[in-house]
């Protein structure tokens, strides 16, 4: 069975690489898209809890949603700029003390942007394009979350807090995202982009430094070609 998912898997593959295509020469498109981002906080340290123990970062699950246009310039080269919204941010590690009858889970800083992002697109063979450029984006939301869970004498009691930080970020955000493309049909594409935070999210300094965005960014886009 599992031979035959993998030769399925291949199959569509190969089936779908002998199809596809790049927009010609001075046309121009949209591309509604959906992406997963895996995140984190540059300098986002990790919580003590005592002198031997403390709660572990990991990367925060975040996702994209939006459109893009783009304008072929030429039969290589590329233009797009795009909308989207992303939920990113840094995430900890579940933490759970049943000696002293209390669970910390889903300990997270989640930040909110409407982003514009505008790249150029370098084609290096059908299909296949190097992407770089940069996003400014807006902080709509920025929240602290965890659920604190208490366990004593057999009676369970989950506390969930979020509570709005907004007020300690700057809003304004610019990254600069670098990445690859690729369209698998005329109309889907996938891509792949490493995002890159330049600006400084805290408002006031931190002596253990400053924390930014990063992030890997997968994407699924459906290609619309524009006649005009």
């Amino acid at each position: 069975m599992k031979r035959f998912s993998f030769w399925l898997i291949v199959t569509l593959f190969c089936g779908s690489t002998v199809v596809q295509a790049q927009p010609e020469e001075g046309t121009f498109s949209i591309t509604p898209k959906l992406g997963f981002l895996s995140a984190s906080l540059t300098n986002m340290p990790d919580l003590p809890i005592s002198e031997t123990d403390g709660i572990k970062r990991t990367l925060f699950p975040g996702f994209l949603i939006g459109a893009e246009c783009e304008y072929q310039v030429t039969d290589m080269f590329s233009v797009s700029a795009g909308l989207n919204y992303t939920r990113q941010g840094s995430k900890w590690q579940n933490y759970n003390r049943p000696d002293l009858g209390y669970e910390l889970k889903d300990l997270q800083t989640a930040l909110g942007y409407v982003n514009l992002p505008i790249m150029a697109n370098v084609y290096l063979f059908k299909g296949f394009a190097i992407r770089a450029g940069v996003q400014l984006g807006y902080m709509t939301n920025a929240n602290t979350q965890y659920k604190i869970i208490y366990k004593t004498w057999g009676v369970t009691k989950d506390d969930e807090v979020d509570e709005n930080i907004i007020s300690d970020c700057n809003r304004l955000d610019v990254t600069i995202p670098l990445g690859i493309s690729y369209d698998l049909t005329d109309n889907i594409t996938i891509g792949a982009s490493y995002q890159l935070g330049l600006t400084r999210i805290n408002k006031e300094e931190d002596p253990d430094g400053d924390l930014r965005n990063r992030g890997i960014l997968l994407t699924l886009g459906y290609r619309y070609s524009i006649d005009y």
